[in-house]
């Protein structure tokens, strides 16, 4: 972009729809430099609108956090996916059933620009995540169900939980069954046994919602 009064007005516009997509999204901008990956004070720089020269692909980290184009994010103009994050959503990250073990520690360092299974939900929670469902899961849950995971909710009876077994590479489904001291995972699968669930299975998180995906 040039030194000119255009460039000072696309600056302007840029800092300006980048606080409104922080206000709408409730975050900071240390979260969105984590989030976008993006260096802290490189971010500071354009929210404070001292960086006349953005890079593109700075940018485009931006515009993958918002879930927006980059014209949609110089513009400040008010579109669908804006719309979106006013009403309160965000962007979650499709991991594996392996990955999902330690779900926490393994999201922490994913962003738009180095992970590309993501889904905008309007479930919120820090460390949400989601997980393709198998097909032995059916027909509980049909395949190409998207769920997703909390990880932080504390398990209740009748909840589906993501459940990881000793000796196992991954993790899988069961339903939690709470009766006064005794606890049973019951599979979705009805031709499985039940389990006693003992301190030697982890509950890695609660499904809070499932999605059907068309293009997964």
């Amino acid at each position: 972009m040039a030194n000119t009064a255009t460039q000072l007005e696309e600056i302007e516009a840029l800092t300006a729809n980048l606080h409104r997509l922080m206000r709408a999204k409730g975050i900071s901008e240390a979260e969105l430099a984590r989030q976008s990956n993006i260096p802290q004070p490189t971010l500071h720089k354009i929210l404070s609108g001292k960086t006349d020269d953005p890079r593109a692909s700075t940018l485009k980290a931006l515009a993958n956090t918002f879930g927006i184009s980059i014209d949609e994010l110089l513009s400040g103009m008010d579109t669908p996916q804006q719309i979106n994050i006013a009403n309160k959503t965000q962007s979650i990250a499709i991991i594996s059933w392996s990955e999902c073990i330690h779900a926490v520690k393994f999201i922490t360092n994913l962003t738009p620009t180095n992970w590309n299974k993501w889904i905008v939900s309007d479930y919120l929670s820090q460390n949400a995540y989601g997980l393709m469902s198998k097909t032995s899961m059916e027909p509980y849950f049909p395949r190409k169900t998207i769920l997703i995971v909390d990880p932080d909710m504390m398990a209740e009876d009748g909840d589906v939980v993501v459940v990881f077994y000793p000796n196992t590479q991954e993790a899988t489904l069961r339903k939690l069954s709470i009766d006064g001291p005794t606890k049973l995972l019951l599979p979705i699968n009805a031709n499985a046994n039940p389990d006693n669930f003992g301190k030697d299975i982890k509950i890695v998180g609660v499904v809070v919602k499932s999605v059907f995906s068309f293009h997964t």
